[in-house]
């Protein structure tokens, strides 16, 4: 693995540690991997390649998830997805239900009924339902409870219990965060958002994506606009700004060459690009995180 300061931010693969975690599902507490890693492992920005699923059952503290920060306190839920960047807080200040898993442990309804957008993406629930911390002490019964004499039930209850989990927190997503729910054109918006995600570091042209998904640019526009807030060309300058920060946070690429990487021309039209909407350079945000520009 590698840290932070040298080629990349620490790119971390699911290892199940026990037999009880085979079937890519593994529910442990934040006490427990501090006592198997040691506490280094938490001082270094992650990217995980696994989902990692955080209920804080005491205390408080902070996280940042794809640089956005936030405080929490018991009862808050976080979702880290495969390929965001993580950093811990005090990892002393809170205990906390942790839920590792892989894509594979969904089925693949449920993985497109909580598919959304890199964009509007919600990570973080301050305060949930009860019932939701009744569904996470029943997951980690279920995985502490496994029958080896039926493992493809126990696989089969832990999978169930774990997508309840998601698709609760899905409904708790106000429809403001979720720009396909709760829209009659969210069929349009689905269609957007999936081909920004195709083409972002190829076109920034609202054209080109309003031709792919087969409307005018005005009606792409509007219903944009009408499900997030966003006109269409802010919407995808938001998923480009989202990957020009995780390539200067990941990886030791020169400025010109994410340049490159994300479709701009030359590196002066990406540094004015990047500097309107972070309010810095390129360079200067990756000082900020204590990288230095190359």
């Amino acid at each position: 693995m590698v840290k932070f300061g040298q080629d990349r931010i620490r790119a971390i693969t699911y290892q199940p540690p026990s037999l009880a975690a085979r079937h890519g599902i593994e529910v442990t507490t934040l006490r427990h991997m501090r006592d198997r890693v040691g506490q280094a492992e938490f001082a270094d920005p992650q990217c995980p390649h696994f989902h990692l699923l955080t209920l804080v059952t005491g205390g408080n503290g902070r996280h940042e998830i794809d640089f956005m920060s936030s405080e929490f306190t018991s009862g808050a839920v976080w979702w880290v997805h495969p390929g965001q960047v993580q950093r811990w807080g005090d990892v002393y200040a809170y205990d906390a239900t942790v839920v590792l898993f892989e894509d594979a442990a969904l089925d693949s309804t449920t993985q497109s009924l909580l598919s959304t957008s890199e964009v509007h993406r919600q990570c973080c629930w301050h305060e949930v339902d009860p019932s939701v911390l009744a569904l996470f002490e029943h997951l980690a019964w279920s995985y502490g409870n496994q029958s080896s004499s039926r493992p493809g039930a126990s696989a089969a209850l832990l999978r169930h219990n774990l997508a309840t989990i998601l698709l609760t927190l899905r409904a708790l997503t106000p429809d403001g965060k979720d720009p396909a729910r709760g829209h009659a054109d969210a069929s349009i918006v689905e269609l957007f958002s999936a081909a920004v995600e195709r083409g972002f570091a190829t076109t920034r042209s609202v054209g080109d994506y309003a031709h792919e998904v087969g409307y005018s640019e005005k009606t792409l526009t509007r219903s944009v606009r009408a499900a997030t807030g966003f006109t269409a060309k802010q919407y995808i300058d938001a998923r480009v700004m989202l990957e020009s920060k995780r390539l200067l946070a990941h990886t030791r690429s020169t400025t010109s060459s994410i340049a490159t990487q994300l479709g701009f021309t030359d590196v002066s039209n990406f540094a004015k690009f990047f500097a309107t909407r972070a309010g810095m350079s390129p360079s200067d945000f990756r000082t900020s995180l204590g990288r230095t520009n190359h």
